[in-house]
């Protein structure tokens, strides 16, 4: 190779003429000498055409760059900051709005310190992102229900990374949300319950339901048989959920499985022995009421607590309703709405909303609970007046 080089440079050095002479040289290598002066001269232009076109590349690249266009490893960096500076954008990804984002952030860390433990193998790849971005992602996550490479791409993570960032933030919320008691004093709903509801029940506080969510199927036969929900026709997780008057979550319970009864979650959930601790703190005062459908079917329960039941009366068999109890049922109805809109808030989190997977079993009661309670940040469903 050395020595083809220095023949090139050799041949590039003397004249046409030149060449001739040597010719017992050139036959001798079994090249024709005006073939190699023409091949020194295109390998001459060439070289000079790659040099141009390095310069042009270079040229147009910091001219990019000068504009903001983004490369691909810019483009792939997701970013709190610039993302806020689109309100339509940040609502698209979090469901909320700058300032509803901010009050999340502001009551998960108050103090700005680092509110997880990180574990030790993760520290320094998880410190490169900023906490507004980790917030961020794990919305997104509940939100969208992004894969883990997905979000890894968007955020400059590994599948891994992301995984234990989310499990550590979600047992976090989870207690953090856990300190507060989201049951408002009685004085305080009553003061914004809407006026015509309040008109219709003004003694009742509380409209309860339940909601069920779809679950991959379980490989045990006793775990199929548990969960099957026959108003689903399929295997769910169900949660008895209560809110106000205007439609803000205030009670949300862990699931159970899908083929239990309304009744026996009431039971079961300790909801009956937080009414009783609701009214003997005054949050609730005796002959106060709340309401449910009819598959609560829970008086003696409610009575218990020295509460009443407000639900739809039933029709006796082969008997019309009477005008009362038609109107009656129409009032329920129109209010007893609120509930099934503030379940339909929680629900706007796609990862409670979609068939949730086997994965997700260890953590779904605290992914739950921390979508119910983040829904609150969401504005009411009914807009004061």
């Amino acid at each position: 190779m050395a020595t083809d080089l220095a023949w090139e440079f050799e041949l590039e050095a003397v004249t046409a003429s030149e060449l001739f002479i040597s010719t017992p040289i050139n036959y001798v290598c079994g090249v024709d000498p005006v073939e190699v002066s023409e091949l020194v001269a295109e390998n001459r232009q060439h070289r000079q055409d790659l040099a141009s076109s390095a310069i042009t590349a270079e040229n147009q690249q910091r001219n990019f760059s000068s504009s903001g266009v983004q490369t691909d490893k810019q483009r792939n960096q997701f970013d709190f900051e610039e993302l806020r500076k689109s309100e339509k954008q940040l609502r698209y990804y979090t469901g909320f709005s700058t300032k509803q984002f901010d009050a999340v952030y502001k009551f998960l860390v108050p103090d700005g310190d680092y509110p997880i433990n990180l574990p030790s193998n993760r520290q320094k790849e998880i410190m490169c992102i900023t906490l507004e971005n980790q917030l961020l992602l794990v919305i997104m996550k509940l939100r969208h229900d992004f894969d883990y490479v997905d979000l890894g791409y968007r955020f400059g993570a590994s599948k891994q990374t992301v995984s234990i960032l989310l499990t550590h933030w979600i047992n976090y919320m989870f207690l953090r949300c856990g300190e507060v008691s989201i049951w408002p004093p009685r004085d305080t709903i009553f003061q914004h319950m809407p006026q015509n509801y309040q008109q219709d029940f003004p003694t009742t506080f509380a409209i309860f339901d339940c909601t069920e969510m779809k679950i991959c199927k379980p490989s045990s036969l006793s775990a199929q048989s548990q969960t099957f929900s026959d108003y689903k026709s399929t295997n769910t997780l169900k949660s008895l959920v209560a809110c106000d008057p205007r439609g803000s979550i205030i009670y949300a319970s862990m699931l159970f499985a899908g083929s239990m009864s309304d009744k026996e979650i009431f039971k079961q959930s300790g909801c009956q022995d937080m009414l009783k601790e609701l009214v003997k703190e005054g949050y609730l005062k005796e002959g106060d009421g709340v309401m449910a459908d009819k598959g609560f079917n829970i008086h003696s329960e409610v009575e218990e607590c020295g509460l009443k039941l407000n639900i739809p009366p039933f029709a006796r068999s082969g008997v019309q309703m009477t005008k009362h109890d038609a109107l009656h049922t129409k009032k329920i109805a129109a209010h007893r709405v609120h509930v099934e809109r503030a379940i339909a808030r929680i629900k706007r989190f796609q990862i409670v909303a979609r068939r949730l997977p086997l994965s997700l079993y260890t953590s779904i009661n605290q992914i739950w609970y921390v979508c119910a309670f983040l829904s609150n940040f969401f504005n009411p469903c009914i807009q004061d007046k």
